[in-house]
């Protein structure tokens, strides 16, 4: 193998753990902006109301739940940034008590940065959002 091989091999190397790591340090930027969106809405609305959403979502979160989100293994994960952006969701379209136009907003726009991520990120949302809805009735009945 010639030196231009080896050093092409690197440098496509070099690139490509750069893009991966932007990757996950978008997801990582997506799922605070969530949290912050979260946050703001908790202070207006009763979280009991939503156990069985939290429930759904904090099964595929690792060592800790969606409300106290910590390590990297879930701050970086899409799965759980998808699954984080699927409960805002599902609390704002069930929430009456209070107009939330301009939170809305902001999640239709971290949802359309969350699936413009990667070609896995639509089927997964889809997938997750249609299996949360199934586990919340299923729950209630």
């Amino acid at each position: 193998m010639s030196y231009l091989d080896k050093h092409l091999a690197r440098t496509l190397e070099q690139q490509h753990k750069r893009t991966v790591r932007g990757l996950f340090l978008k997801i990582q930027d997506l799922n605070n902006e969530c949290t912050i969106l979260r946050k703001r809405i908790e202070e207006h609305i009763d979280l009991t109301q939503y156990h069985d959403a939290l429930d759904y979502v904090n099964k595929y979160v690792v060592h800790t739940t969606i409300l106290n989100l910590k390590f990297i293994t879930n701050s970086q994960n899409l799965e759980v940034v998808v699954l984080h952006s699927i409960l805002i969701e599902f609390i704002l379209t069930n929430e009456t008590a209070k107009s939330f136009d301009y939170e809305k907003q902001l999640l239709e726009g971290y949802i359309e940065e969350i699936l413009a991520l990667n070609d896995h990120a639509p089927v997964l949302f889809a997938n997750h959002k249609e299996k949360m809805l199934q586990y919340i009735t299923s729950q209630t009945t």
